[in-house]
């Protein structure tokens, strides 16, 4: 109290005139706070009160002199506010205990998604003038496909003709073989125009970009390095500029390494070297392959440029007609493209780590309210010494900020570990995943969330009690006062709602895992099980024409069907569910061609025979390839999927029908139909199966083998060595890259669906949880506060089951009203997750009537344990308490 006494010495050597109003309420506070530390001290309520007036004196000071002081005194009021709070919270351990795990847990949560979304969503891509950057594609003539890639034609008219970007890109996929610098490896990078790395306003670390001379057809060929793979293959020598480099048998030379972070489009392309289109490229309006960047001019707005692309479109069309199929453009923002569609599912959860939290506030407010009514004699001490209502509220304010400021610092413990957490189940597509971590915005999110928090459920309790009724309050046997009446409506309001909130999300994460079941349910058209992949794309320097690969892959399928462990091997050029594949559109033999836009486009697979064995494929007619029949010099030949069958033969035999690639001025050779074969999944799981062609690879010369699929009998990547060595023995300089099981492919491709569901599942059992104690909480406080009720009662003669229904009906009350809350709202919100969802309605009737049951179970279950405990109360002893 050193600061009272100076606060006294310095009022006496004030002039001592009547203080004003200010200054009025100045002395009631610091009589409070003097009558605070005398209650501490063992002193009665009068006797705190006599000793606070006769150590105050009778200072008065004026309006100035008030003044003087008042910063002085504010901080010693703030300071003794907090340090009576941190007491009262060291006082009640167990309380403090409870609160501060469920706020960590809602603060927690948020944290850890809030860095995820504010990566992915929100930050701005690491280019210069992100906004103005858009990807610009074709648009889609084929159903389900929306957009499509631009040739290299129209991309080149599309640059010199438009007036709305003030640059262009164009990108094409590509991969490498590196050899000469340790073992050989199989590198993903992109063929780019010249105009890229300035369009994006990235230079390179070390040595320079492109020149516009590098990206001419001829010119000598250079390549810019990542700086992981300068790292991981050249440790960071920083004479890497000017040294050759040997990809796909080439020789090129490295001018640039990228600065560390530098990531386009993809996180997994390594390296980068001009696309230097050449003539016949540049002329070619069919192959529909790549990717288009452009940077919008200022002032310009996306539906400008998008207007002037339709335009531009159009004309290309009229004046191509047969080859340019669509006659509009689609513009979309480069960090929109780069999300892809994982915004819905980012968006969803942090709406539920948002209701989680609200969730934790209640309960919190609840035992906040419970709290304030054992301090009912403390507050009306306080109340009696002239203590003001705002000056109550602050003081309990102060408690709840400093329980959530608490909750919060544990909360960013656990979102440290939930960042690292949430990366591990982020689909590997989703841009910018690396770069996820706990920053400055996070940090400030989360204070900002803890103070916030420690406001919303601070402030009905600290309401609350500062408007007990004084005098009822004073008097024995003033728990049933009107303040405690109001109190066991707003703590009754509040488990409703907790309940409402956790029966939408735990209907929200229904939905969620009976899509995912079903999703994991449907027929892919291959067996996954004992299946080992792995990608041997063979240089077009070393192995030119389709007589040499054709003689490669038959030596290397001989020698790993001999190996221990394998059943069976093939080769293809795209394996199922991996998003990329080969399509060319057909003309039907006997059938009028339909025009460029109605012909149809067949996703296409160069195999070789026991393909469908290795594979676990069915024919369900005709005959599978065979080597010694369909050779290169036979006729050419195919096998259908069903699909294809029944779209172009319906309700015929498509057994020997015909078609050829290309329109009715084909040139290309007829091939004949000899099997049909099941429906397998191209791209994805969730999408339906598109019509599908299998060639012999012996006959294919457009498309060219790049994987290797391996049926075993033993544990698959047991034999990925093995596999290895046989590659290795036929060609030592040739990459094996990407190998996988086929289960890891099938798995990878319902990540998206399998971290919504995971996530979403999680917080609404952290939901259920927390609204379940919230539950406990006000059933266990009723039986305390009733226990006068219950002992009459049970003197009366009451038998202990109707006490135990009386007390559990109590509680389920409270969650039927909350139930019936929540399934309106869900039956609202859900369907802003539709398009998370697979095979299953956002209001399907089985969810929204299961989960409901459920909840009230567990809400039973939390009501039985203080119900159990009220019926073992003994009525004497409840009596006489009273």
């Amino acid at each position: 109290m050193g600061w009272w006494h100076e606060l006294r010495y310095v009022a006496r050597r004030l002039d001592r005139r009547r203080a004003g109003e200010e200054l009025e309420e100045e002395i009631r506070t610091h009589l409070e706070l003097e009558a605070e530390l005398n209650l501490e001290a063992g002193m009665s309520a009068e006797e705190a009160r006599r000793a606070a007036l006769r150590a105050f004196g009778n200072v008065s000071l004026s309006k100035e002199d008030s003044r003087t002081v008042w910063g002085f005194r504010s901080m010693e009021m703030l300071w003794q506010d907090l340090r009576y709070g941190l007491r009262m919270l060291a006082k009640n351990p167990g309380f403090t205990a409870v609160a501060v795990i469920a706020l960590a847990l809602g603060i927690g949560a948020n944290s850890a998604i809030f860095s995820v979304v504010n990566t992915v969503l929100f930050r701005p891509l690491p280019y210069k003038d992100p906004e103005r950057l858009v990807m610009v594609w074709e648009e889609g003539t084929l159903e389900g496909f929306p957009i499509n890639s631009a040739s290299a034609a129209n991309y080149l008219d599309w640059r010199d003709q438009n007036q709305v970007f003030a640059g262009m890109a164009v990108i094409g996929r590509a991969s490498f073989n590196l050899t000469g610098v340790g073992e050989p490896e199989r590198i993903d990078g992109r063929r780019v125009s010249a105009s890229l790395f300035p369009l994006l306003g990235t230079e390179p670390q070390l040595g320079r970009a492109f020149t516009a001379e590098e990206d001419s057809s001829g010119a000598g060929r250079v390549v810019v390095l990542s700086h992981g793979l300068w790292l991981r293959r050249f440790g960071a020598r920083p004479d890497i500029i000017g040294r050759p480099l040997t990809l796909n048998g080439e020789a090129h030379e490295v001018v640039g390494v990228m600065p560390p972070h530098f990531q386009f489009p993809s996180r997994d392309d390594q390296l980068w070297v001009p696309i230097a289109f050449t003539p016949q490229q540049a002329a070619n309006r069919g192959n529909n392959s790549f990717e288009v960047i452009a940077r919008l001019k200022p002032g310009v707005t996306r539906d400008q440029a998008e207007s002037e692309m339709d335009a531009i479109a159009a004309r290309l069309r009229r004046q191509h007609p047969g080859v340019v199929k669509s006659d509009g453009s689609v513009i979309i923002p480069l960090h929109e493209q780069l999300v892809g569609d994982i915004k819905p599912a980012l968006l969803v959860l942090l709406g539920a780590v948002g209701f989680v939290l609200l969730i934790a506030c209640a309960n919190v407010a609840n035992l906040l309210l419970a709290r304030a009514a054992v301090r009912q004699k403390e507050i009306a001490v306080r109340l009696a010494l002239g203590a003001g209502r705002r000056r109550l509220v602050r003081q309990f304010l102060t408690e709840s900020v400093l329980l959530s400021v608490i909750g919060g610092a544990v909360g960013l413990l656990l979102a440290l570990w939930g960042v690292n957490l949430l990366k591990a189940f982020i689909p590997k597509n989703v841009s910018q995943v690396a770069a996820v971590a706990v920053d400055a915005n996070v940090l400030t999110f989360t204070l900002a969330v803890s103070l916030l928090t420690g406001l919303i459920f601070g402030l009905a309790p600290a309401l609350q009690a500062s408007r007990f009724n004084l005098n009822e309050t004073l008097k024995e046997g003033g728990r049933d006062s009107a303040a405690g009446r109001r109190g066991n409506r707003l703590r009754s309001l509040l488990v409703i709602a907790e309940v409402a909130i956790s029966l939408v999300l735990l209907i929200g994460a229904g939905l969620l895992v009976n899509s995912f079941l079903r999703l994991r349910n449907v027929d892919p058209g291959f067996r996954a099980d004992n299946l080992l992949t792995m990608r041997i794309a063979l240089p077009a320097v070393k192995y030119p024409d389709q007589p040499r690969r054709a003689a490669f892959y038959n030596e290397l399928l001989g020698r790993v069907a001999a190996l221990p462990g394998v059943r069976s091997a093939a080769v293809t050029n795209w394996i199922p569910l991996t998003l990329q594949g080969d399509t060319f559109g057909i003309s039907v033999e006997g059938r009028p061609d339909p025009g460029p836009q109605e012909r149809p486009d067949i996703v296409t697979r160069v195999v070789s025979p026991g393909y469908f064995g290795t594979m676990g494929i069915e024919l369900s007619r005709g005959r599978p390839f065979d080597e010694r029949q369909d050779r290169a010099d036979s006729a050419p030949v195919a096998i259908i999927s069903e699909t294809m069958a029944r779209r172009l033969w319906p309700g015929e035999d498509p057994l020997g029908k015909r078609l050829r690639p290309g329109g009715p001025d084909s040139v290309a050779a007829w091939i004949t139909v000899v099997g049909v074969a099941e429906d397998v999944r191209q791209f994805e799981l969730t999408a339906a199966p598109r019509l599908q062609m299998y060639l012999p690879h012996v006959q294919a010369t457009f498309f060219v083998p790049s994987h290797l699929v391996v049926s075993t009998q033993v544990e698959p990547l047991g034999l990925a060595a093995a596999v290895r060595e046989a590659v290795w023995g036929i060609d030592k300089d040739q990459p094996v890259s990407d190998v996988r099981t086929m289960e890891e492919i099938l798995s990878e491709s319902i990540a998206r669906q399998r971290f919504s569901m995971l996530l979403l599942g999680i917080f609404a059992g952290v939901a259920m949880l927390l609204g379940a104690v919230g539950i406990y909480g006000v059933v266990s406080y009723s039986v305390t506060q009733r226990a006068h009720e219950i002992g009459v009662r049970m003197a009366l003669g009451a038998r202990r089951g109707s006490v135990l229904r009386l007390i559990i009906g109590q509680g389920l009350k409270l969650v039927l009203i909350g139930v019936a809350v929540g399934i309106a709202a869900a039956f609202v919100l859900t369907r802003l997750m539709e398009s998370l969802l697979f095979g299953v309605s956002a209001t399907d009737p089985a969810t929204f009537a299961a989960i409901p049951l459920v909840l009230v179970a567990a809400a039973t279950l939390a009501s039985y344990i203080p119900a159990r405990r009220a019926t073992k109360i003994d009525p004497i002893v409840a009596l006489r308490y009273e």
